[in-house]
């Protein structure tokens, strides 16, 4: 585990959380991503969000505390 590792978590999060969870909105995502930060950077980050969608039950349980 990095220091970045947990950044990278937490960006993951609130783009869920700001509702980029359907096919359409992530290729919108992706391609804002892309322009600012590179392909590889909003590729890293749908890679994360992938990974934090399927543990959400654990950082939303962990929010609603």
């Amino acid at each position: 585990m990095t220091t970045e590792d947990p950044r990278r978590a937490c960006e993951a999060r609130q783009w869920l959380r700001l509702g980029y969870n359907n096919p359409m909105d992530i290729k919108s995502l992706r391609a804002r991503i892309a322009a600012k930060r590179g392909d590889r950077a909003a590729e890293q980050l749908i890679s994360d969000m992938r990974v934090q969608w399927a543990r959400r039950s654990e950082w939303m349980e962990a929010a609603s505390d």
